[in-house]
């Protein structure tokens, strides 16, 4: 049999597959079941994002011996000089990130929602047992990989209906930033000043779970109805009408399949996508102080009390999320990133002050929380939720998954930054020379340059709608 022949009837057996998961009978509760799963999905993304940052203090006092446990001092900061170069290089590392999401174009969301959550598992058990440098930062960069591709915010974009999409979003994102305080409390049950290697027990939980609920979800949740539904239609064409349709779409400029180089070249051409990219580049080099901020805790105040401050912080950053995501369907996504991204600098300038000047670790890590949950909702619209408004269906994951990366190429110049001047600069103070000047170029480049997404019919979404 021939290959083209062998091609054909392999994929008429994916669109039998396909059509007959598209055409199975839901469920009267399935919309809030797979909302329970996404969510649990989340908290596993959520928990995994901050917790190397969170246990950053404790696990370089470990791996690097440092007995006298002061981030202030000369030990500590060859650490960080040796473990932070490798965040940004991570950010290198991430350039296959697109290759790899733009698989769930053609091979679905599901079995990507599973490989996600079981990685993060896997790379969180990676560091959980380091014994070397080396080991942690691998354990890390696997971390570092599997957090972006956010495949549960596609599956929720996807699954949700159109005039609740943001609202959905944000409510998930919301929940799982409040369940980060398991962090605060783990820390407190098992974190011991005079134990040095009791961070690991922390990471012990998340670990399980995350492996857990990535293969039960790979069997309780279905495809998303939007991907059925683009795959469907591309496997019903014949080779001939692929061929024309390419061959249309390319004296048209409007090619609408998915793939990283398609991707990267629809997302330069396309100007409301464009624009998006630089706004979010620019957006990005304010996120670097994420990494950082147990550190600066650490040096104003005892072990128990940060513990006490990762308990209170991811409180108010889930109020946050879940506020601006009722906001964001309301006013529309460009006036809420300004909201957003106004309320970051003010919590982070409180933030500084609540740890210079003694405020406790309750106004900490309020400040902390409020910052943060302006910086990653402003980020998720950015990144995800303006860009899948943006794309048409058959090349959005693509686009998404390019898109991030691109955008996160703006975390390695606040990276580098700080990198250098942390030598010179108290952590705190260079928080705000890096952040500020950024974050109000990117506002201005997203309040004029890009245009509303609110509302939009992603099952009509065209090359030519935002050119």
């Amino acid at each position: 049999m021939k290959t083209g022949a062998r091609t054909r009837e392999r994929e008429m057996r994916e669109l039998k597959r396909l059509d007959a998961a598209a055409f199975r009978p839901k469920t009267a509760h399935y919309l809030l079941f797979v909302m329970i799963v996404l969510t649990i999905v989340y908290i596993v993304d959520e928990i995994t994002s901050n917790l190397n940052a969170a246990m950053q203090p404790y696990v370089l006092f470990d791996l690097f011996r440092i007995g006298s446990r002061d981030v202030n001092s000369p030990e500590y900061r060859s650490a960080i000089n040796t473990v932070a170069p490798w965040q940004v290089a991570s950010n290198l590392f991430l350039i296959i990130s697109p290759f790899y999401k733009a698989l769930s174009d053609k091979y679905g969301r599901r079995v990507f929602l599973m490989i996600n959550t079981v990685g993060m598992g896997v790379g969180m058990l990676i560091v959980m047992t380091a014994q070397s440098t080396l080991q942690y930062i691998l354990g890390m960069l696997a971390m570092m990989f599997f957090t972006p591709n956010d495949m549960q915010v596609l599956y929720i974009m996807e699954t949700a209906p159109r005039e609740k999409r943001a609202t959905y979003s944000f409510v998930a994102k919301g929940l799982a930033l409040i369940s980060v305080s398991l962090i605060g409390v783990l820390s407190r049950t098992f974190l011991q000043e005079d134990v040095p290697s009791s961070w690991r027990l922390v990471y012990l939980i998340p670990v399980i779970t995350a492996i857990v609920i990535g293969l039960l979800s790979y069997f309780f949740v279905r495809e998303t109805p939007v991907f059925l539904d683009q795959r469907r239609s591309f496997l019903s064409l014949t080779p001939e009408q692929r061929a024309a349709k390419a061959e249309e779409n390319k004296r048209n400029s409007t090619s609408e399949e998915g793939g990283v180089f398609r991707a990267v070249k629809f997302i330069f051409k396309n100007r409301q996508l464009r624009w998006i990219l630089i706004a979010g580049f620019l957006f990005f080099a304010t996120t670097f102080y994420t990494s950082y901020y147990a550190t600066v805790l650490e040096g104003a105040m005892t072990t128990s009390m940060v513990s006490s401050a990762l308990i209170v912080y991811p409180l108010f950053n889930g109020f946050v999320t879940i506020a601006s995501g009722f906001f964001s369907d309301k006013l529309g996504r460009k006036k809420v990133c300004l909201l957003l991204g106004g309320l970051a600098l003010a919590g982070l300038l409180l933030f500084v002050l609540s740890c210079r000047l003694r405020w406790g670790p309750v106004a900490a890590g309020m400040a902390y929380g409020c910052s943060i949950g302006g910086l990653w909702s402003m980020s998720d619209t950015i990144i995800l939720t303006m860009p899948a408004e943006s794309t048409p269906s058959g090349m959005r994951s693509s686009v998404m998954g390019t898109i991030s990366v691109l955008i996160g190429a703006g975390m390695f110049v606040g990276q580098a930054l700080f990198i250098v001047l942390q030598n010179f600069l108290p952590m705190d103070i260079l928080f705000l020379l890096i952040c500020i000047p950024f974050m109000a170029i990117a506002l201005f480049v997203l309040l004029t340059k890009v245009k509303e997404t609110k509302n939009v019919d992603l099952d009509s979404i065209t090359a030519d709608t935002f050119r």
